[in-house]
């Protein structure tokens, strides 16, 4: 088979991105895929009734945030977005809401029926955040889409201690960047019903409020920019309408992509990558590939198997050994419904209605604080509290007219020790429990949604261990290429010694990774971004006049040309 300049290893969202970037670059790419689609983790199918469209992985889409869409050009290659005019909400047994708004006075006028001191605090973080947006945005830039460095976080803390000292705030950043979640919340907030608000919204995008540094920039960061800084949207016809858009751009731009072709190996010579070999259960079996530079798109630990102890040395296979995945694992439910979920605090704020995203159980810190640390611990917690989506509120195109989709996710560890009833055993567990967790976390939900569990007209479930059978990348079903744990976050990803000079250049030259590095997998396609920077840089094709976007402008600059509620009644 013919040599080629970039190959790319997996087909996932980040990996497309990579690619994309470096074909319009000029440089001859190629990108295999394991499977028969691209996308694997952003992927929107039909498991069971035919027109019910089921986001069977990434659900709540940042990509508005990301740089490739201005650079790669993804609206003119069909990637529309939809939303609610609420982004997040947290449902309360007591008949309560909280709720973030796009419009941050939606948010306030919801903030001041709990604390008019937290609505203050909002409102002042609302007018030094939209004076300093052009700041902000680059600041953000830089953090989300750069290799991590002292220098980006010195620019993050100074611009935070700005905005601290507007509002009064008495903490420093080097502060809150050693603290937890639960701590910030504390000393941010006075409203317990806030504090689980933002708690929850932190934990929903990958950073659990219960670790240092994770929990601080979750909740101290992203919180206060919920809305009309960090977007919340779904994809019209759903999530697989990102994958198909860096498909077609990628393809547009020279990209040739070869799906059923597994890699067994990365070939390496005198610690230099230089091509692959395909396995033999791909319709190329046992090819070998040669290119200048490899990128590999599947997490740390299958990726550096591909390489072998015996090329990489006994101490750094067993660094990378070490890498943890068991934090930010899913249990999974798709609903098919009969019409949208009716939630008993509508009568509080029927913002809720108008709100496609949102957290039910932890009616308070301390009920969350001790979900983690079962859930660290390796326990499924007595008490059910998980996310909440219902996708069609925001694109009614998902399902059938007049009805609905809903996905619940629940944060649980992937191999458990024990859960109520007594001990089990570890990943081998879930094909045996899964359908009486999967009632009891729907008999939970109603208790926020009365009238639910009659709406429900089909149920997928997807436990870690399904999750890890669909995509064996995904190690233990994690959703974001490896846990986000201070030991593997910001400099620390993924583990140290494995980058050299950047943000995915790897210890052995030509190998790049666009997986399991900084900031973690998701769909802002930041970790593909920062790998095809990083490999144009080592080509010197870098600075080519149309890739210049920053990420947030083309949010900034549309969210007022992003349709609401089409699929509110």
């Amino acid at each position: 088979m013919e040599d080629y300049d970039v190959i790319v290893i997996g087909g996932g969202v980040n990996g497309l991105a990579a690619a994309a970037y470096l074909g319009k670059s000029g440089l001859k790419t190629l990108v295999l895929e394991a499977k028969g689609e691209c996308g694997t983790h952003c992927d929107t199918s039909e498991p069971g009734i035919p027109g019910f469209l089921h986001n069977t992985h990434a659900t709540w889409m940042i990509t508005a945030m990301s740089p490739a869409i201005e650079d790669l050009k993804l609206p003119e290659y069909g990637l529309e977005f939809l939303s609610t005019e609420f982004a997040f909400s947290k449902t309360f047994l007591d008949g309560k809401n909280a709720l973030m708004g796009v419009n941050p006075f939606d948010t306030i006028d919801n903030w001041a029926k709990f604390s008019q001191k937290d609505a203050e605090y909002l409102m002042k973080a609302g007018e030094f955040l939209f004076s300093n947006l052009d700041e902000i945005r680059q600041v953000l830039h830089e953090f989300m889409h750069f290799a991590p460095s002292e220098a980006i976080k010195k620019k993050m803390g100074d611009f935070y201690n700005k905005f601290n000292g507007f509002c009064g705030i008495d903490l420093v950043f080097d502060q809150i960047w050693d603290m937890n979640g639960f701590q910030v919340t504390d000393a941010i907030y006075e409203s317990e019903n806030i504090k689980t608000l933002i708690q929850a919204f932190s934990w929903i995008g990958g950073l659990a409020p219960i670790h240092p540094t994770v929990g601080s920039v979750g909740t101290a960061i992203l919180g206060p920019l919920s809305g009309p800084v960090f977007p919340v949207h779904q994809c019209r016809g759903g999530s697989h309408a990102l994958s198909h858009s860096l498909v077609k751009a990628a393809t547009d731009y020279g990209v040739t992509i070869l799906p059923c072709c597994p890699v067994k190996e990365i070939i390496v010579e005198n610690n230099e990558a230089k091509g692959v070999v395909l396995s033999d259960q791909a319709i190329f079996a046992n090819e070998k590939i040669y290119a200048k530079k490899i990128i590999s798109n599947l997490t740390l630990v299958p990726t550096f198997d591909m390489v072998g102890e015996d090329k990489i040395g006994s101490d750094m296979a067993k660094r990378i050994s070490k890498f943890v995945y068991d934090e930010q694992n899913l249990f999974c439910m798709n609903f098919a419904l009969d019409g949208p979920p009716q939630f008993a605090s509508a009568d509080f704020d029927d913002g809720i209605q108008r709100c496609f995203m949102g957290y039910f159980g932890g009616n308070n810190p301390k009920e969350f604080e001790r979900f983690n640390h079962d859930l660290i611990n390796g326990v499924i917690h007595e008490t059910h509290m998980a996310n909440w989506f219902i996708p069609t509120l925001a694109d009614p195109t998902q399902a059938p007219d007049g009805c609905h989709t809903a996905v619940i996710w629940q944060d649980i560890p992937p191999a458990p020790k024990s859960w109520a009833k007594g001990p089990l055993n570890g990943m081998d567990s879930w094909d045996d429990i899964k359908y009486e967790m999967a009632d009891n976390i729907t008999n939970e939900f109603e208790k926020y949604a009365p009238g639910f569990k009659n709406l429900i007209k089909d149920r997928i479930i997807y436990t870690p261990l399904d999750i890890e059978r669909n995509n064996p990348s995904a190690v233990t079903g994690n959703w974001v290429g490896g846990s986000v744990i201070p030991e593997q976050f910001f400099m620390n990803r993924p583990v140290k010694g494995v980058l050299k000079g950047g943000g995915s250049r790897t210890f052995l030259k030509n190998l790049y990774l666009s997986n399991s590095i900084h900031p973690f997998g998701a769909s802002w396609l930041s970790s593909g971004y920062i790998a095809a920077c990083e490999v144009a840089e080592d080509f010197g094709v870098r600075g080519q006049g149309w890739w210049k976007s920053q990420g947030f402008d083309w949010y900034h600059n549309n969210i007022d040309k992003i349709p609401q509620n089409l699929g509110v009644r």
